[in-house]
């Protein structure tokens, strides 16, 4: 490895200058350029701008001198558009006069005497084409006029308006523009000058290893993401086993430049953040996890999603040739999986019950569970749509179960990696919990649980009732108890009686069973929306009915659990709500939850 000192004019001395096809686009914004040229607008002092690592490529018979870009592509790719949008900004005569210099900076020959320019920077499948629109001035006023210079670094990076690349020329033709030829015309010169050292250049040799390099290295503070330094020592470890660029490549476009970054939907899927726990993840980040706790070598009790990145990297480089290509290949299987089968909902979404994955996903959302998801993904891997279906309701019931026995989920991760070793694990666990156990728990039950079960119980009986012509539901019912939770004012003169109708004269015994039925899942329903809050509280003939303005559950019955288990039985004449009701309630529900689940 040898570093020197350079200007930005060893570009001339270079044929081609390559950014590996598996290094990340260009993600340079505004605060970065801004660095920049106000460093270089300063010209009492010496700036310098960092380093750039270089490799030299073996030299091919009929081929131009090639130099990969290990690292600082953000640099000199900022740099060059700088010096274009510099000379675009000059009159003709000064245009004729840079001409020259210009060329030997962008643009190279294969042969000397050929009057063909290419490109000399070649980007890569993101970038590829704005950058070459901009170095060969093919950039028309509307699409330049479409641009909007962005702080936001998030920005779609396909979309013309958003490209980094385009927001970059952008920004330094109309910061340029308006200054005096005089400061432009001595930023051109010093950016010219072969003592104007403001790069530090290191070659490598094929000694060097430049993986290690690349990893320790981040650009401009601007730290490489998970999915880059994956990327990154995959394909790396692809061209080492496979001897050289050639055949990697293909495999490159097909398993992952076309799932992950082909079109601006692709992108935006994947940098997508979704909820974990506490913390938002993008979508190929919880991805990769998902495969490392698949394979085997992430674990869940030592590892977080911080050592995503070196536990690949140990992992890919023990691969041999054949497995190399094999993991590539799971990687793009297992994204496209993910993408398909790995669901995510709004308040827009509409639900039905025969729909398996979708009730799944949306219990787990619910119940913010995401540890399964390398376990059903793991699942999608081995069996087609219409077997899996059975093991998505065995891992559904396992969930559903423990819920409402309100048992700790801290183990899940284990129980998760255990599942993938041995599928018929979950039919054990499954049993662990009775069916009594689940009657009892149902006898005390947290609002956000019972609405969960309480909805999907409804769409279970649209399931079954063919006289019901609506079948699908939006999950934005409010849960209320019909035996308030602060009962004492208007329903001191409801008599408090057991399972048995019997009338509980201990004051003290009447209180203990009427609070604790309040929770019981046989007290509450969903109603399409909240009641008035004074009316919440009222007795039950008034919370049914409403008063004066303030409309009461009929005006919001709109579910069988509602209408069918409360208001016929009132629009009979029982117009009487007390521990008993909720008692019988209660039962019936757990009957069918236990058909359900």
């Amino acid at each position: 490895m040898k570093a020197d000192a350079m200007s930005l004019t060893f570009l001339a001395n270079e044929g081609s200058v390559t950014i590996p096809f598996f290094q990340r686009g260009y993600v340079w914004d505004k605060a970065n350029w801004e660095d920049i040229l106000v460093d270089l607008l300063n010209s009492s002092k010496s700036n310098f701008l960092g380093s750039l690592i270089l490799k030299q490529q073996p030299k091919q018979t009929g081929k131009p001198k090639d130099v990969l870009i290990i690292d600082g592509q953000q640099r000199l790719t900022t740099l060059s558009i700088l010096l274009k949008a510099l000379y675009d900004t000059f009159d003709g005569d000064v245009k004729k006069n840079c001409e020259a210099s210009v060329n030997s900076f962008l643009f190279y020959k294969k042969n000397a005497t050929d009057s063909k320019l290419y490109v000399k920077i070649n980007h890569s499948h993101i970038d590829s084409a704005h950058y070459t629109r901009i170095i060969t001035s093919q950039l028309s006023s509307n699409d330049y006029n479409a641009i909007i210079v962005s702080d936001n670094s998030d920005k779609n990076p396909i979309n013309i308006k958003f490209n980094k690349i385009l927001q970059c020329y952008k920004y330094f033709k109309e910061e340029l523009t308006p200054m005096n030829f005089s400061i432009r015309e001595g930023l051109f010169n010093r950016l010219s000058d072969n003592e104007n050292k403001i790069l530090v250049l290191i070659d490598l040799t094929e000694k060097d290893n430049e993986q290690a390099i690349f990893d320790t290295i981040n650009n401009a503070g601007i730290r490489l993401s998970s999915a880059d330094t994956v990327k990154n020592a995959l394909f790396q470890k692809a061209i080492e086993l496979l001897g050289s660029l050639d055949p990697v490549l293909p495999l490159h476009k097909e398993f992952w430049e076309d799932i992950f970054s082909n079109d601006e939907d692709s992108i935006n899927f994947w940098d997508t953040e979704r909820l974990t726990g506490r913390l938002r993840r993008d979508n190929i980040e919880l991805l990769l996890h998902a495969i490392a706790v698949i394979k085997g070598f992430f674990d869940p009790d030592k590892n977080t999603l911080a050592d995503i990145p070196s536990l690949y990297k140990d992992y890919i480089n023990k691969l041999d040739e054949p497995k190399i290509i094999t993991f590539i290949k799971e990687i793009a299987k297992y994204a496209k999986l993910y993408r398909e089968k790995i669901l995510s909902f709004d308040r827009s979404s509409l639900f039905s019950y025969d729909n398996v994955p979708q009730r799944l996903f949306h219990i787990l959302s619910q119940c913010e569970i995401s540890t399964f998801h390398p376990y059903i993904l793991s699942l999608y891997f081995k069996h087609d749509d219409v077997n899996i279906i059975p093991e998505l309701c065995k891992l559904e019931k396992f969930i559903i179960r423990r819920l409402i026995t309100n048992q700790e989920t801290k183990s899940y991760n284990k129980t998760c990696r255990d599942f993938i070793n041995d599928n018929s694990m979950i039919n054990a666990k499954i049993t662990e919990i009775s069916d009594i156990s689940i009657q009892s728990g149902l006898q005390s039950i947290t609002n956000k649980n019972a609405s969960l079960l309480l909805f999907w119980t409804e769409l279970y009986r649209r399931f079954n009732d063919n006289k019901q012509s609506v079948k699908e539901l939006k999950y934005n019912y409010s849960l209320e108890h019909i035996l308030p939770q602060k009962w004492e004012e208007y329903w001191i003169s409801v008599p408090v009686v057991d399972k048995d109708s019997k009338q509980i004269s201990d004051s003290n015994e009447a209180k203990k069973e009427r609070y604790s039925r309040i929770y019981s899942i046989g007290n509450m329903t969903l109603l399409n929306s909240s009641l008035n809050t004074s009316l919440r509280n009222y007795v039950f003939e008034r919370k049914i009915e409403g008063e004066g303005k303030k409309k009461g559950i009929r005006a919001y019955a709109d579910l069988c659990i509602t209408k069918d288990d409360i208001l016929s039985i009132y629009d009979k004449g029982d117009k009487v709500w007390n521990e008993k009701k909720i008692i019988d309630r209660t039962n019936s529900l757990a009957m069918e939850i236990l058909e359900i689940w």
